[in-house]
Parts: structure tokens; C-alpha cells; sequence
């Protein structure tokens, strides 16, 4: 064999994928920890059609005899099949299901698909031990920590003990190489995603992690920005770095110590953060931003505060509200959050609260504030999968076969919504958003056009849904296109350029696409081509030259006009 283990991350197709799910960070790290203790692996991640190619040549070829599958509630169907595949195939090939789904399978998957072995939790330390039973030897499976597997006889799983399963120096781990990757490529895109801790403290009754994290451990700073170095040093493209961490504002120091560091590198950055951090801590916030976060994205679900609670979220309508206001006044470009549809002792009423929130947070942060919903999901050993009924909640088998991603289809109904009235509820939820959203468009100003569709002058793309409204009106289309500072500050011997073309004047009215105007504006504008300067505007039009200055700023807010020298 050339190699002992291929680490394979599956998916129908990847179009719709997080880059947390793509980038494999997981399986990356348990690489590395094997390439450190003398055993050799590969990662590959990608589509179902590739994947049976890629297994007939490695597996087939005999370059290794062992697979690991990387599984998730929306690939563990996928990845079943090909493992039934590949053991039909190839039966000596030995197979390894890790990731959030492991906690989620029962006997009649391993028989079905022949699966060999899960792995629950963290898998650098079961694998290495999973290794040396396999290949050299050195250990006995009953001596893995946190591995599953068959007894055909009894017809059930066996479970072993899981103490020292989890790797405590995070440092030690070294970061996803290059070489550890199977096609030799490595986040090579715009966004490159990176880990600096484990585990959370938090235990949301819906969450993967606060069902299922060991404790939390960071890594050290120095450690994460030898990462982002590495990656930089391959990847000319790289804007953005993604911390894909559930409890990176945990520690105040450490923020502080990674912001000193990450503008060093002049990269923008992403995180995920606590509604009680961002509304608690503005000025930590203010640094944070100054540093290059342009985005947060906070775990919203609910504007009820029954829903909220039973969720165990520590966060009410008020707090939340506080907290994305703080983002919009700091300057962040941008604000994502969820709301779940469906969960916790869901109702007619609850559903009004959350759109009166939802509501309120795009009014209140114009430009930046990407909401969206979803669908409850039941993620295995979660308190409500367990429990539903303490939740209120009904959750469907049948749907869950169905359904095709998670948190797409409604897979459960609650004490006072069915199923299918939580799916008309989602709909009308949508109408809801898309009809705030354009309704708080629809008088656009420059600071927030320019909040949330620049940084420094320069476009960046972290807000769709805003992009998608403030681009489809062609003033702004092309106001954005003239943000040099001299193109945005009056000169009385330069050129007032209006952003849009077409016009009618009916009597002392121009009217246009862009809006309604009279006075001093309607004059300017109606010649805001290029022919007068300020300067020549203004006595043409027998006003001080300080009004004309002040017309044009007021219509320089609202996207309307900008500066040209000649």
C-alpha cells in the first residue's frame, strides 16, 4: 500500500455547500495528526460521480485499503451508498464513518451498508489508535476511544468508552497542508475557513455542538496566524478569513491579541458571535471591526422569548435588537441571522413575534442585515431529537426520509401547528422578509448603500440580498461605480453628475425613475450633465454657490449625484 488511510468527504453536489462543509477542515486535521505519529493520509472532498472514480483508482489500485467518511445529516445518505458500493466492490476494503451523524447510527446502517466502524466525536486520537489496530498491529480495538462497531451475533453495536478521546493542545494538531490533500489543491478560493477552538459551553437544545462538544480549548493565536500565513502564501486570491468557531468571543484577551495580529496582514474576516458579546461589549466590538471583521453572523431562531428560552439562548427581543443596532452604528458591513420556523412550542403567536423582529432589525440596520429562515432540525442526540415532546414537538419519520436537505423541509409539527401549516408558515415568512426588505430599500442612502456594498471604497459582495435590491436601481448601479474621494466631494469648478438618465419636466417638475423633484435639486440635476460646473450653475441659476454645495450633498446622500473634474 503507498498509504494507509483516504479521507473522503462526500455530497451529491456541492453548489449549495457551506465552505465549512468543503474546505474539510476535520478530516485535514486528523491528517496531520497521523503524518506527525508516522502513518499517511490523504483527504479528497467532492461529488458523488468523482468520488466512485477517485475510490476505483485508490482503493481499486491498491494504493490504500482503508476509507473515511466524513458524515453530516445532509451526506449520510450518500455516503451510505457508497460504502455499500465500495464494500460490494472491494470487500477487503476496511470503512470509517466520523463527523455529527456517527452519534446518529444505528446497527441497521452498519448491516445495510457494511459499514465497518464510526467514530464519535473528535477523531485525531481514535483513528490513530484505529490505525495501529488495522495496519501495524501495535493495538487492539478494544482499546480505540469513542469507537463503534458490530456484533453481528447479538445483532447490535458495540460503543467503547470515550475517556482521553479528545486531543487537549490544539497547537499540537498543526493545520490542513497542502500535502495531505489528495489533488494537491487547497482553499484556493476568495474565502478560506479556519478553526481556533473546540467545544462550547452553551448547550442549545437544537445544536450538534452543545449536544456533543468536549470542552472548550483554543488554540494559540500565534498558531492561527501561522495558518492564515500558510494559506496566503498559496493563494493569491484569498480576501476573507472565516472563523468557523461557535465560541470564538468567548475570551476578551484573545480577541484582542488575534485582532493585533490579523491587521497585520490587511485581510477582512467573518466570525460568529454571541447576542450578549455584541450588545454587552461595544467597545471590544469597535476593535474587532477596526480590525477587519465586515461580518457576524449570530444564531437569532426566535423573536419569542418562550421559544427563546426553551431553546436555552439567554437572549430576549430587546437584547437582540441591542445588539444589531451596536453592529450598524460600529460600522459592520454586514449581519446575518437565522430564525427557526417550526421548533420549540411553535404558534400562530410566536411566528407574529418573530416577524415583528425580523421587522424590526431590517429597518433598523438598512444594508446589512441578512436574515433568512429555516426549518427545525432534528440533529441527532440533541435534547429536542431525544425529547420532542418536551419541546411541544411531534417529529415525523416519514418526512424525515423525505426530505432532502436538513432545515429545507418541515419534518416536524408542534402542539399547535401540523406540519403542512408549519411549511405555509414558512412561505408567508418569506413573503414577509422579501416585502421588508424592499420596502426599507426603497429610499436608499448612501451611508448604508456604501456600509453595505464597500469596504474602504472597494466592493466586496457580503450581502446578497441588499446587492440584489440596491444594484436592480440604476442610480445606485452606477453611483457605486464613482466613489473616488474626489468624485464624492464638492468642487464649485467641477461637474455635478446626475446617476440617472431619463427625465421629464412638467412645469416646475422633474420627474424620473429616481424620484420627484423640485427647486434648486430640479434645476441642478436637470443639468447635471456635464455641460456647467457648480460654479457656472450657480449663477446661471442666481443661487449662492454655498446652496448649490448643499443641494449636492443632500443629493449626493441619497445616491443621486456625484463629482466629475471634467
Amino acid at each position: 500500500m503507498d498509504y494507509d488511510l483516504l479521507l473522503i468527504n462526500v455530497s451529491r453536489d456541492q453548489s449549495g455547500l457551506s465552505g465549512a462543509f468543503k474546505d474539510s477542515i476535520g478530516q485535514y486535521l486528523i491528517a496531520s495528526y497521523l503524518r506527525q505519529r508516522d502513518f499517511k493520509a490523504f483527504v479528497w472532498s467532492g461529488d458523488a460521480g468523482a468520488c466512485k472514480r477517485i475510490l476505483e483508482r485508490e482503493i481499486g489500485g491498491g494504493r490504500t485499503a482503508i476509507a473515511g467518511f466524513y458524515a453530516a445529516a445532509d451526506n449520510i445518505r450518500v455516503a451510505g451508498h457508497v460504502i455499500k458500493w465500495l464494500k460490494t466492490v472491494y470487500p477487503q476494503c476496511k470503512t470509517i464513518i466520523g463527523g455529527p451523524q456517527a452519534a446518529g447510527l444505528d446497527y441497521a446502517f452498519f448491516e445495510s451498508t457494511g459499514n465497518d466502524f464510526a467514530i464519535l466525536g473528535e477523531g485525531e486520537i481514535p483513528v490513530y489508535y484505529l490505525l495501529r489496530a488495522l495496519v501495524d498491529g501495535t493495538a487492539r480495538l478494544e482499546e480505540v476511544p469513542s469507537l463503534i462497531m458490530r456484533d453481528d451475533r447479538e445483532r447490535l453495536l458495540i460503543v467503547n468508552r470515550c475517556e482521553n478521546a479528545a486531543v487537549t493542545d490544539l497547537d499540537s494538531l498543526g493545520y490542513p497542508r497542502e500535502e495531505d490533500s489528495l489533488t494537491g489543491r487547497l482553499r484556493q478560493g476568495e474565502v478560506a475557513g479556519i478553526l481556533t477552538g473546540r467545544g462550547c459551553p452553551f448547550r442549545c437544545s437544537f445544536c450538534y455542538e452543545g449536544a456533543n462538544a468536549k470542552n472548550v480549548r483554543f488554540r494559540s493565536i500565534q498558531s492561527v496566524m501561522e495558518e492564515i500565513d500558510y494559506i496566503r502564501a498559496r493563494n493569491s486570491r484569498l480576501r476573507f478569513i472565516s472563523v468557523y468557531d461557535d465560541t470564538f468571543t468567548l475570551s476578551r484577551s484573545r480577541i484582542l491579541e488575534f485582532c493585533r495580529e490579523i491587521r497585520k496582514r490587511d485581510l477582512l474576516w467573518f466570525c460568529e458571535g454571541h447576542i450578549a458579546f455584541a450588545a454587552g461589549q461595544p467597545e471590544l466590538l469597535r476593535e474587532m471591526i477596526a480590525s477587519g471583521l465586515s461580518c457576524i453572523q449570530f444564531g437569532i431562531e426566535s423573536g419569542s422569548k418562550k421559544v427563546l428560552d426553551a431553546y436555552g439562548k439567554h437572549t430576549d427581543f430587546d437584547m437582540i435588537v441591542r445588539a444589531v443596532k451596536q453592529c450598524k452604528r460600529l460600522g459592520i458591513h454586514s449581519v446575518t441571522g437565522n430564525f427557526i420556523i417550526g421548533g420549540a412550542f411553535e404558534s400562530e403567536e410566536t411566528i407574529e413575534e418573530s416577524k415583528r423582529l425580523a421587522g424590526e432589525l431590517i429597518r433598523a440596520a438598512k444594508g446589512i442585515i441578512e436574515l433568512y429562515a429555516v426549518y427545525f432540525a432534528p440533529y441527532p442526540n440533541t435534547r429536542m431529537a431525544r425529547e420532542p415532546e418536551r419541546f411541544g414537538m411531534t417529529i415525523h419519520e416519514e418526512a424525515q426520509e423525505m426530505r432532502l436537505n436538513t432545515m429545507r423541509t418541515p419534518v416536524a409539527g408542534t402542539t399547535a401547528l401540523s406540519r403542512n401549516a408549519i411549511y405555509d408558515i414558512r412561505q408567508d415568512f418569506d413573503r414577509f422578509l422579501r416585502e421588508e426588505y424592499q420596502r426599507a430599500a426603497a429610499a436608499p442612502r448612501k451611508a448604508d448603500v456604501l456600509q453595505g456594498l464597500c469596504h474602504n471604497g472597494k466592493r466586496i459582495s457580503v450581502n446578497p440580498t441588499w446587492e440584489r435590491l440596491y444594484l436592480a436601481m440604476p442610480h445606485i448601479a452606477v453611483f457605486v461605480e464613482h466613489l473616488a474621494e474626489e468624485e464624492q466631494r464638492f468642487d464649485e469648478n467641477g461637474y455635478i453628475i446626475r446617476t440617472f438618465e431619463d427625465v421629464k419636466i412638467n412645469g416646475g417638475v422633474l420627474e424620473s425613475g429616481a424620484g420627484v423633484f423640485e427647486g434648486l435639486e430640479k434645476d441642478i440635476l436637470a443639468y447635471a450633465t456635464g455641460i456647467y460646473s457648480a460654479s457656472e450653475m450657480a449663477k446661471r441659476f442666481g443661487a449662492p454657490i454655498g446652496a448649490v454645495e448643499e443641494c449636492f450633498y443632500a443629493l449626493n446622500e441619497r445616491c443621486l449625484a456625484y463629482m466629475a473634474q471634467f
